[in-house]
């Protein structure tokens, strides 16, 4: 090993597992929240896996729209008695859990709708673009000749082959090195 490196490690770094305690520790100090938190924002576990992107904007998305579908439980439960019996009386009424997944749900409309209307911006630029490519190409042909479009055919030295003359000219010789 050189010197100067170190070996990477496996697994999670130290400060990784440290904050991994501290948010376990939470989750129980606050069982009652963690329990409607993770009924949920199962949609949000979905999109993570689902998504497959570097950015993660979709389950980022889903997530956020699936927090907002969460936070009026929340916050009943924080107003009311926090207690776990509590916790899954609100999870176990069926309008919250469809509050809850409409608005993740509302989340992949988003990405959806982003995603279509970038995808067709792009393929306005790129065809704004191409259309310029194909004018500057033909005020350089214009200019230049139709030798700089790069649509007749070159001999193996670079120059344009004359279709009518090509037949009547002898091949070129080949030499030896």
């Amino acid at each position: 090993m050189a010197p100067g490196k170190k070996k990477k490690k496996k697994g999670l770094a130290w400060r990784a597992q440290l904050i991994m305690i501290f948010v376990l520790l939470a989750a129980i100090a606050a069982m009652p929240t963690t329990v409607l938190l993770c009924i949920g924002m199962l949609p949000t576990l979905v999109a993570w896996f689902i998504d497959r992107t570097k950015e993660r904007t979709r389950a980022l998305t889903v997530g956020a729209m699936n927090a907002a579908g969460c936070t009026p439980f929340i916050l009943q439960l924080w107003m009311s008695s926090n207690t776990l019996q509590n916790s899954l009386m609100i999870i176990t009424d069926p309008r919250t859990v469809i509050v809850m997944y409409c608005a993740a749900g509302v989340g992949y409309l988003i990405d959806w709708a982003i995603s279509g209307l970038v995808g067709s911006v792009m393929v306005q630029r790129a065809t704004s673009r191409r259309d310029q490519i194909a004018k500057r190409k033909a005020a350089l042909a214009e200019r230049w000749g139709p030798e700089v479009t790069g649509d007749i055919p070159l001999d193996q030295y670079g120059f344009p082959i004359d279709e009518s003359a090509r037949n009547d000219r002898p091949a070129p010789k080949k030499t030896r090195n």
